[in-house]
């Protein structure tokens, strides 16, 4: 299958650029020919992937590769004004081009967001969008109900992000985790940025709860070379220096790593590469894990309202402290890459 592929797939990574290379990755491994745009501000790291700097390239580039594609898949987390613009060119210009227009709404926001677009233009957009769209892909089930009020056919389908773990593992990439060997749970706080609700609550964990041993602390930044904050990161938590793991934007192995031996992982809100009121708001994921896939099924949205960091952490402090197992996908309900694969393949 010839295959246009359009979404975030820069860095800093998180669940939505991983999961769309995880897609990707796989396409490629089955022989597909697979070209791809990126939408996200921030350049992509890949050479022969495309950027997208604004809407006029965008629909320029996306002319010119979408011709004599069998499917333009088009992702985004659906609530700023240019990704939603970005979908509806995408599937317009799939539906001429008589290609199969796919959309894949990942989302922590589009439950509120989509709830408020306007009777007089939002609206309307979205139904005249869900109904020209062959499919349209919710990654979690408030999405997928809030979608779907503006469904006119059903073309709807619930598939849960999924991010593919690293094989064959490098020698340097397992000493990065070393630290993380005897740790019973790990968190994540991912594209850590100062000042930032995220960095308060990382600041309350390590300065007023007392350590705890067999907690491993991974913590990855949303700008390379972050030398500075780690610093600071590491004057704070002086006391649980060996807990510490840090990672660069850019390593998007490591990261996934990170993320499949997570418990909790911890995020700013953003779309498309763009971060979101990382001041007061913060997603609180726990990962499922099957033999070689991690899923996102669970996820809590933390806003903070005067002083709540103290609270947040202490409720991250607590849920780290529960000796619950890992959440895993019974086998043979995990294999959302090949529902994803038969959409691709459907008349």
């Amino acid at each position: 299958m010839r295959i246009l592929l359009i979404g975030n797939f820069a860095p800093p990574y998180e669940e939505e650029s991983l999961h769309n290379l995880s897609l990707l990755n796989r396409l490629k491994d089955e022989g597909n020919d697979c070209c791809v745009i990126n939408i996200s501000e921030n350049p992509s790291k890949e050479e022969e992937f495309i950027d997208g700097k604004n809407l006029l390239n965008f629909a320029f580039k996306l002319i010119r590769y979408a011709w004599k594609k069998d499917v333009i898949h088009c992702s985004t987390k659906g609530y700023m004004r240019k990704g939603l613009i970005q979908i509806i060119v995408s599937v317009i210009i799939g539906r001429c081009f008589r290609a199969k227009a796919i959309i894949t709404l990942h989302s922590e926001l589009f439950t509120i967001i989509g709830k408020l677009r306007s009777k007089l233009l939002g609206k309307p957009v979205l139904r005249l969008l869900f109904f020209l769209a062959n499919r349209v892909i919710c990654t979690d089930k408030d999405t997928y109900e809030t979608a779907a009020a503006y469904k006119t056919k059903n073309n709807f389908v619930l598939i849960p992000v999924f991010i593919h773990i690293p094989e064959n593992i490098k020698e340097n990439e397992l000493l990065v985790f070393k630290k993380l060997e005897n740790k019973k749970r790990i968190i994540v706080f991912s594209n850590t940025i100062y000042p930032s609700f995220i960095f308060e609550i990382l600041h309350n964990l390590l300065s007023k709860y007392s350590p705890i041993s067999d907690i491993g602390i991974v913590i990855s930044f949303s700008e390379k070379l972050s030398v500075k904050l780690q610093h600071v990161i590491e004057e704070i938590g002086n006391r649980v220096l060996d807990n510490l793991v840090f990672i660069e934007p850019t390593e998007m192995r490591l990261l996934s790593m990170a993320y499949a031996k997570a418990n909790l992982i911890l995020r700013p809100l953003s779309c498309d590469g763009k971060m979101f009121f990382p001041n007061f708001t913060i997603s609180l994921k726990k990962p499922a894990c099957s033999a070689n896939y991690l899923y996102f099924s669970t996820s809590l949205l933390l806003v903070k309202e005067g002083e709540t960091a103290d609270l947040c952490a202490n409720i991250i402090n607590n849920l780290l402290k529960e000796n619950s197992e890992k959440l895993s996908y019974p086998k043979g309900e995990d294999d959302f890459y090949d529902k994803i694969k038969n959409i691709y393949l459907e008349k």
